[in-house]
């Protein structure tokens, strides 16, 4: 788990269970600090398991559907510390309301809206400051098919996971030439977590089932990666992402695994 570009510290959202734990345990077998940040006492619990496998690991607990104070709380654990390549990995997320848009309740679609989008941000934006003075950072999100195609059942979390994607193009543009940067937004594919079985559990439809290794294997390339090729780019963990990592390729058409309209 070395590279040229690995870092220093990598800050994980929903570290206490899913995708979120088992990224956090891969990176705490690396030299990297990780800061397990996640609701309740789960963000302990992984942060526990790291150091008691020998890793560095702090938590931090927060509801980031209180944006606010998340970012009020990320800035207070960023301040004076020395890190100087962070990455971070935006696996938070809650289903939200399930239903069509007549149906389901405007303040359930608030709660998902702050606890996937200004939730997450909110941590982004209290560690770009140190981010761009060390001129270097990876930042992953996570989306979906909720994000690539329609998804009635669950509105609100299709339309928030769907915003990340812009969210993380857009930050890839602020960053482009600030340093070495790079931006990614992953579509896991339907792995064996709490959110699936709820999905299955509504009549969700679910379309590529994979591993728990597979989104993982892609953290620990995109954040440890020398380069990217496909910076700002919404990838499928099953796509030919390896390419573009760790050399000068990018991708010959200029809008892949990008969202946009089909002319």
């Amino acid at each position: 788990m070395t590279s040229a570009g690995a870092p220093d510290l990598v800050i994980v959202t929903g570290a206490g269970r899913g995708i979120g734990k088992s990224i956090a345990l891969d990176f705490g077998k690396s030299k990297a600090t990780v800061l397990c940040i996640s609701r309740g006492e789960n963000a302990q619990a992984t942060s526990d398991e790291i150091r008691n496998a020998g890793g560095s690991a702090e938590s931090l607990p927060v509801d980031l559907a209180d944006f606010a104070e998340t970012g009020k709380k990320v800035s207070v654990w960023i301040e004076g510390k020395s890190f100087k390549r962070i990455g971070i990995v935006l696996a938070a997320g809650v289903l939200g309301p399930t239903g069509n848009l007549a149906s389901t309740p405007l303040d359930e679609w608030d709660y998902a809206f702050r606890a996937n989008v200004l939730g997450n941000l909110a941590v982004v934006q209290a560690v770009l400051p140190l981010m761009i003075e060390n001129k270097f950072g990876r930042v992953l999100f996570f989306a979906g098919g909720g994000a690539a195609y329609s998804y009635p059942l669950f509105p609100a979390y299709a339309a928030a996971k769907t915003a990340l994607v812009r969210a993380a193009e857009n930050l890839h543009e602020d960053l482009k030439d600030q340093g070495d940067f790079a931006t990614a937004i992953l579509a896991p594919g339907a792995v064996a977590t709490d959110i699936l079985a709820a999905v299955r559990a509504q009549g969700g439809y679910v379309k590529t089932t994979v591993a728990m290794e597979e989104p993982v294997a892609f953290a620990r390339e995109f954040i440890n990666a020398a380069s990217v090729g496909f910076s700002g780019g919404f990838v499928h963990v099953r796509d030919v992402w390896a390419d573009y990592l760790n050399n000068d390729k990018q991708p010959e058409k200029k809008d892949l695994w990008k969202l946009r309209r089909v002319e």
